[in-house]
């Protein structure tokens, strides 16, 4: 009987840890919504630890053409990524024409996108961190082939 209290206390505490690991880069949260009747309403929020996991199943050749074109950018990602986890959270873009509004905010450590436009609402929050790696995956995949 201790045996498996102790059994379970293992597993409790590594699925603890566990969850821990993978919420630790934050999370991703996409949410979009088509105004049309039947429309689709999606929301999504994922950990942003398995996006490098998810991106080591692409194969290289896949990528190797964005990794071209990410190189000559790596120098600009990699300066401005400290500085915007750096700034106050606010607003760094908007733009609003007759029935379409764009918000691009920084709150936290993360992006923020919001999207809105006669057809369609999207949402779209991604850690500044996890992007910066993951763009960094994406940057070295032509250096591994």
């Amino acid at each position: 009987m201790i045996f498996l209290a102790k059994l379970g206390v293992g597993v409790m505490s590594t699925a603890l840890v566990g969850g821990a690991a993978l919420c630790s880069e934050g999370f991703i949260h996409v949410k979009v919504h088509e105004k049309q009747p039947g429309g689709t309403h999606l929301n999504l929020i994922v950990p942003a630890a398995l996006v490098p996991a998810t991106l080591s199943f692409i194969p290289k050749h896949h990528l190797a053409h964005a990794s071209e074109q990410l190189h000559e950018c790596l120098p600009i990602i990699d300066a401005a990524v400290p500085a915007l986890e750096d700034a106050p959270d606010g607003v760094l873009v908007e733009v609003s024409d007759p029935g379409e509004h764009v918000l691009i905010t920084k709150s936290g450590g993360s992006i923020v996108i919001d999207v809105n436009d006669p057809g369609d609402e999207v949402h779209v929050s991604v850690p500044l961190r996890a992007a910066q790696s993951s763009i960094h995956q994406i940057a070295e995949a032509s250096e591994k082939e």
